[in-house]
């Protein structure tokens, strides 16, 4: 089915051109049509058009130019371009410039009332995709909180699940925040308004499992009941521990999943089912092992997402000490100081094996607190390695706190770039920008 939208026919005046706008009329698209390029290029710039077709040979390549222009910092635009008894090595670069279609008129009309709906269509995927990123922007930080690359990478995987159908599979150790992302998923995606309910697989037994997503019909003993796939129409279900899910019910729900149908138990008659599945399963020694999660995403076609543990991304720690601490004084309604480097610096250094849940624990255990006490590793205190560590300063900022691990990580890998990169859950090309960075603020501050 044809996409309807605002078309900008620019050719020149004559039969052609009514042709051309009784064929893009004729599916429903609004025409609007000029021959001047002066008036092509105001239209565009007040967003009076979705697409705008333009005429090669009447115009040119510089035409397309300005009206590529005039597009500039307003909504996005896609254009068409017309050429006539095949295509020109002009005509084809200029297309390719500008990344638009280009359609022969000799190939009839059909030809170019597709080539405009693709257009219509990617212009709307990249004005969703740029409003997704907006709210990636405004809402992520809440939930995703680090500046490191891997979680740069959750954060693009996210936006794009958001913007999918597909179900998703979250993938990570115990307390690397899947619940979190599986939410934040639902809240940017266009079923926000819809429910969002969860089934915990690994505490349930098959039969119980089964009755609680797809429901039972009725029968002399009990009573009908509807499942959560019924109950959250529109909305997103989330599988907890889905590597726990029988063989059985992997395949009725990625059945369901794929048909957008589901049958209660006991029931001849299928109903519509139209959720968005999210599965979550723990990696990890105990957790899910690597052929589970490849038969999940095999099964259900899944979009894969992996949540990095803290220890691979241990810059992020002093950002994530921060945010807990202001949202539990919120929630206390108190006044909580930032920490020490003292008290700090000990937190970069630990193996924190309950990842970000774990940190989050000791945030506001230290919060009520009088003094931080600092978590111990296996081998005793975090604090040894960091003994010699000195930022000269009371307080510090977020910079002075990672610029002095860097350092001291690096210290520690006898200069070894790439051995503190994986140490620091940053890559090398960061890291070796931060030092570059470090070096030129050091040289500013010896020539003041």
């Amino acid at each position: 089915m044809l996409t309807q939208a605002r078309v900008l026919l620019v050719t020149d005046e004559g039969p052609d051109s009514s042709a051309l706008r009784q064929q893009l009329a004729s599916v429903g698209h609004e025409i609007a049509s000029t021959h001047l390029i002066e008036d092509a290029e105001r239209r565009i710039a007040d967003g009076e058009a979705d697409v705008a077709v333009l005429d090669h040979e009447s115009h040119g390549a510089a035409a397309l130019e300005r009206l590529v222009g005039a597009s500039s910092g307003c909504h996005q635009l896609s254009f068409v371009l017309l050429t006539r008894g095949g295509s020109s090595p002009a005509a084809r670069e200029a297309a390719r410039i500008a990344a638009c279609e280009l359609v022969d008129r000799a190939s009839g009309g059909d030809a170019l009332l597709l080539a405009v709906d693709r257009a219509v269509r990617e212009g709307q995927l990249v004005r969703e995709v740029a409003t997704l990123r907006a709210r990636v922007g405004d809402v992520a930080p809440n939930a995703l909180v680090g500046r490191s690359s891997g979680m740069a990478h959750v954060r693009e995987l996210v936006g794009r699940a958001a913007a999918s159908r597909a179900p998703v599979l979250i993938t990570g150790e115990a307390g690397t925040g899947k619940d979190a992302v599986a939410r934040l998923i639902h809240d940017l995606s266009p079923r926000a308004s819809r429910p969002f309910v969860t089934v915990r697989c690994g505490s349930t037994d098959a039969l119980a499992l089964e009755v609680e997503l797809f429901g039972r019909a009725s029968s002399a003993t009990e009573s009908a009941r509807a499942g959560l796939l019924e109950e959250a129409r529109g909305g997103t279900v989330v599988v907890d521990d889905a590597s726990s899910l029988p063989s059985a019910l992997r395949a009725q729900l990625a059945r369901a999943s794929a048909t957008r149908t589901t049958r209660r138990a006991g029931a001849t008659t299928a109903l519509p089912a139209d959720v968005r599945l999210i599965l979550t399963a723990r990696s990890g020694a105990a957790g899910a092992d690597e052929r589970s999660s490849e038969d999940l995403l095999g099964r259900f076609n899944a979009m894969p997402i992996v949540l990095p543990p803290l220890r691979e991304r241990r810059s992020d720690i002093p950002q994530l000490v921060q945010h807990f601490r202001r949202r539990f004084a919120m929630e206390q309604g108190i006044e909580l100081s930032a920490l020490s480097p003292d008290e700090m610096l000990p937190l970069l250094g630990h193996e924190w094996t309950g990842n970000v849940r774990e940190l989050e624990h000791w945030v506001e255990r230290s919060a009520l607190s009088s003094s931080a006490e600092q978590p111990r590793s296996a081998g005793g205190s975090s604090r040894g390695d960091l003994a010699g560590l000195e930022l000269g300063t009371t307080r510090a900022t977020l910079e002075q706190l990672e610029r002095a691990y860097i350092l001291h990580v690096l210290e520690q890998e006898s200069g070894h770039q790439s051995r503190a990169a994986v140490r620091l859950g940053i890559d090398r090309r960061t890291l070796y920008r931060k030092l570059k960075q470090y070096r030129s603020e050091d040289g500013m501050r010896r020539a003041g």
